[in-house]
């Protein structure tokens, strides 16, 4: 997939493990080719770490509280 999304020329993409509450995020380079990111340039400088603690977050507390405490 992520061949395809360089040729459409999506700038990120991101995958996520449910299971381990990680997520992977790739950014387009000039070259064509996808290198991992920790920090979103689409979403405004957003930090993957933090949706990772949201995640993390959705396993103890319930949607609203999750969702509160990461806007």
């Amino acid at each position: 997939m992520k061949q395809l999304y360089a040729v459409l020329g999506i700038p990120e993409y991101w995958t996520i493990n449910a299971k381990e509450y990680k997520v992977l995020a790739f950014q387009l380079q000039t070259s064509g080719q996808y290198h991992p990111i920790e920090i979103s340039n689409v979403l405004n400088r957003l930090p993957i770490s933090l949706l990772e603690q949201a995640l993390n977050r959705l396993t103890e507390e319930t949607n609203i509280t999750a969702a509160s405490w990461f806007m």
